[in-house]
C-alpha cells in the first residue's frame, strides 16, 4: 500500500459541501485519510460524508455514525482526523482484506470518484487536505457500500425491518437506536437482534451476549448501537450472500431482522447496512 496528496477539495467553508475529486487511475483505492485544520474545525464538525461513484452513492453517513464504526472496528480516534477506510483491516488474508476497495478504472464507465463533505456552520475558517492510500488494481467492480434505512415504532416489542439487500455480500447491520443506552450490566433498548435467512435463524443474541462476543474479539461497543457482524471472527467466508440459485434461475433470499425493543416509547432504529456489492445495485 502507497500513499499520496489527493487533489484539493472545493467548497470548504462553513456550512456549505466540500467536493473531493479523485480521479480515474491504474490503481484501487483503499483508504482516505482527512486531515483537518482552521480557526475552529475538527472532525466532530462534519455532519455528513458522501462517497460517490458517478451520480450513485455509495456511502451516505452522518459524522457520528461513521465515528461509531471506525471506533467499534478498534480504529484510532482523533478529531483532527478523519478515516474513509474501504478494507477489513484485522482481516489476515491478503488480497481478500481488499476487496472493496475502489478499482478507479473499473468504476469508470459508472463515473469518477467524489467524496463529499458537510461542514457545519460552526465551523471557522476551516481547511481540509486528503491522503490517499491505494493499492495495484483488483480488477473487480464490488464496492464497500453503507446503505442507510430508518423504522420507528411507537411501543416495546418486536420489530422486524424490512431490509432487502439484492444479491450484495452482507458483512454487518449497524442498528443506531434511540432510548435507554445499555450499561455493564444491562441490556440497551435493542435487547435482542434475531436474524432469519429464508425462515432459518441464522443469529440470535442478547444485547449482552452480542457485546461478550464483541470485545472477545477484538471490537469496541459503541454506545446506542447494536451491531449484528457476521464477520466478528474476521473470517471473510462468514459474508452472508443474498441471491441463490434454483432450477428456475437465480432468487433473491428473503430476511428477516426481528429486533426487539424495551422502552414503553418504542424508539427509532437507524439501520446501516454494510455490504458488497456493484456500484449501481442497491
Amino acid at each position: 500500500m502507497f500513499n499520496k496528496p489527493l487533489q484539493q477539495p472545493v467548497g470548504v467553508a462553513a456550512g456549505s459541501i466540500a467536493t473531493i475529486r479523485i480521479p480515474a487511475e491504474e490503481f484501487t483505492l483503499v483508504g482516505v485519510k482527512l486531515a483537518l485544520s482552521g480557526t475552529t474545525f475538527d472532525k466532530t464538525k462534519i455532519d455528513r460524508v458522501r462517497v460517490k461513484v458517478g451520480p450513485r452513492v455509495i456511502w451516505d453517513l452522518t459524522y457520528a455514525q461513521l465515528n461509531a464504526i471506525n471506533n467499534y472496528k478498534n480504529g484510532a480516534d482523533n478529531l483532527k482526523y478523519l478515516l474513509l477506510d474501504f478494507t477489513e483491516r484485522t482481516q489476515a488474508i491478503f488480497p481478500v482484506k481488499e476487496v472493496g476497495g475502489l478499482d478507479l478504472m473499473t468504476l469508470l464507465p459508472v463515473g469518477e470518484v467524489f467524496i463529499e463533505l458537510y461542514i457545519n456552520s460552526s465551523a471557522v475558517a476551516p481547511a481540509i487536505s486528503g491522503i490517499g492510500y491505494f493499492e495495484q488494481r483488483q480488477g473487480n467492480p464490488w464496492v464497500l457500500k453503507y446503505m442507510s434505512y430508518s423504522f420507528a415504532q411507537a411501543s416495546a416489542g418486536k420489530f422486524t425491518l424490512p431490509l432487502s439487500f439484492r444479491g450484495a455480500l452482507v458483512k454487518r447491520a449497524w442498528l443506531f437506536y434511540t432510548g435507554t443506552n445499555y450499561t455493564s450490566t444491562t441490556n440497551g433498548n435493542v435487547s435482542r437482534v434475531e436474524v432469519k435467512k429464508n425462515g432459518l435463524v441464522m443469529f440470535d443474541q442478547m444485547d449482552l451476549d452480542n457485546r461478550f462476543d464483541q470485545s472477545q474479539f477484538k471490537k469496541v461497543p459503541q454506545a446506542n448501537l447494536y451491531v449484528v457482524d457476521f464477520i466478528i471472527d474476521d473470517n471473510h467466508d462468514a459474508h452472508v450472500a443474498t441471491i441463490r440459485n434454483t432450477q428456475s434461475g437465480q432468487v433473491y433470499d428473503t430476511f428477516e431482522f426481528n429486533t426487539f425493543l424495551t422502552d414503553s416509547g418504542g424508539g427509532t432504529i437507524n439501520c446501516i447496512a454494510e455490504v458488497l456489492d456493484t456500484p449501481t445495485n442497491l
